[in-house]
C-alpha cells in the first residue's frame, strides 16, 4: 500500500490514527478501526537510542509514537493494541513512556541499551542458501514468527509467546548472544489469545501449546552492528584467490572496518577531553535507571 518515499512519519502516523485526509501518495488505507477492534502492529527496522529507522527522513522518534499512541486512545478507535517492535535500543522507545492504562501492550526486540540480533547468517546453523551472503532474520522477529506457525493462536497467549521469544533470543537464557526481549505497557492484556490480533492457522487448532520451546535453536547469532561486516566478509571469502575482485572485496572490507575503528576512537577521544581518561568511558556508557525515559528533553535529543 506504501512503497518508496511514501514510507515516512507522516504516513505512518496518519494511517494508524485512521486519519485518511493526512495521508499523501501510496493506496491510502489507514486503519479505520472502532472501539471494539484488536490491533497488532510489527514494527522492523535499524534502532538507536529513542530513535527508529525510516527509509525517508525524520526518523520516528519514542515520544511522537507514544503521543500518537495515546491520541488514538483518547479517540476510542481500538478495545486493545498490540505493538511487536524489531530494533535495536528498542526498549528505549517505550522505557517510560508508555503507560500502562491505555489498552496497549508491546515488547521489543532488546531493552533499552543493547543491540538486537541477526539470524539465519551465512556460516551459522541453520545458515541461508548459499547464493545469499547475508543474514536473512532478527533474532526476535524470526522466533514469534515461527512460533505463531507452529502454535494454535486460539489458545496461545501473548504472554506464552512472549517466554518463549524471550528464552529463544537469549539463547535458551544463556545470553551467550542474543538479547533481552521486554514488554511494556498493559500487561494485563498478557492473558490475551494472539488469535485476537494475528489470527491462526486451521491446521494447528488441535494441537496442544507446550512451554517447552520446539523450535530449532541457532549455533549462534551475529550482533545486528556486525552484521554489515557478514556481508562484506562472505563476498571477500568466496572469490578466487589473487583475483581483482577478491582485492577490491578486501579493500571495502577494511576500509569499513577501518571506519568504524575510527567512529570509536573518536566518540573515545571526546569523552576523554571532556570527562577526563577516567571518567569518560564511565559517561560515555551511563545509562538511567530501568524505568525512566531515555531522556527528558526529547527537542534536544532530535536536534543534535
Amino acid at each position: 500500500d506504501y512503497t518508496g518515499k511514501e514510507v515516512n512519519v507522516k504516513n505512518f502516523f496518519a494511517v494508524l490514527l485512521g486519519n485518511k485526509t493526512a495521508v499523501s501518495g501510496g493506496s491510502g488505507k489507514v486503519v479505520d478501526s472502532g472501539p471494539n477492534d484488536h490491533i497488532f502492529v510489527f514494527y522492523s527496522d535499524h534502532g538507536g537510542p529513542g530513535v527508529l529507522g525510516m527509509p525517508t527522513y525524520p526518523y520516528l522518534y519514542g515520544d511522537d509514537l507514544v503521543d500518537v499512541l495515546k491520541k488514538k486512545h483518547a479517540a476510542g478507535t481500538y478495545k486493545s493494541l498490540v505493538f511487536y517492535l524489531e530494533a535495536c535500543e528498542s526498549g528505549s522507545i517505550f522505557e517510560g513512556l508508555l503507560p500502562n492504562d491505555i489498552g496497549v501492550y508491546a515488547t521489543t526486540a532488546s531493552n533499552a541499551e543493547e543491540s538486537s540480533w541477526g539470524t539465519y547468517c551465512p556460516g551459522e546453523y541453520p545458515s541461508p542458501p548459499p547464493e545469499y551472503d547475508t543474514c536473512l532474520g532478527d533474532l526476535y522477529s524470526i522466533s514469534w514468527m515461527e512460533d505463531s506457525d507452529v502454535h494454535n493462536l486460539r489458545t496461545e497467549s501473548l504472554k506464552q509467546q512472549y517466554n518463549l521469544v524471550k528464552k529463544r533470543t537469549a539463547a535458551q537464557d544463556s545470553y551467550s548472544y542474543g538479547s533481552h526481549v521486554m514488554q511494556y505497557g498493559s500487561l494485563d492484556l498478557n492473558a490475551e489469545h494472539l488469535f485476537s490480533y494475528i489470527g491462526s492457522n486451521p491446521a494447528n487448532e488441535n494441537t496442544t501449546f507446550v512451554e517447552d520451546n520446539a523450535l530449532p535453536s541457532f549455533s549462534r547469532a551475529v550482533n545486528q552492528r556486525d552484521a554489515d561486516l557478514v556481508y562484506f566478509w562472505q563476498k571477500y571469502r568466496k572469490l578466487a584467490e589473487s583475483s581483482p575482485e577478491k582485492n577490491d572485496a578486501r579493500k571495502q572490507l577494511l576500509e569499513m572496518m577501518g571506519h568504524r575503528s575510527h567512529i570509536d576512537n573518536s566518540v573515545e577521544l571526546i569523552g576523554n577531553l571532556l570527562f577526563g581518561s577516567a571518567g569518560g568511558p564511565m559517561v560515555l556508557k551511563a545509562v538511567r535507571p530501568a524505568g525512566e525515559p531515555l531522556v527528558d528533553d526529547w527537542s534536544c535529543l532530535k536536534s543534535t
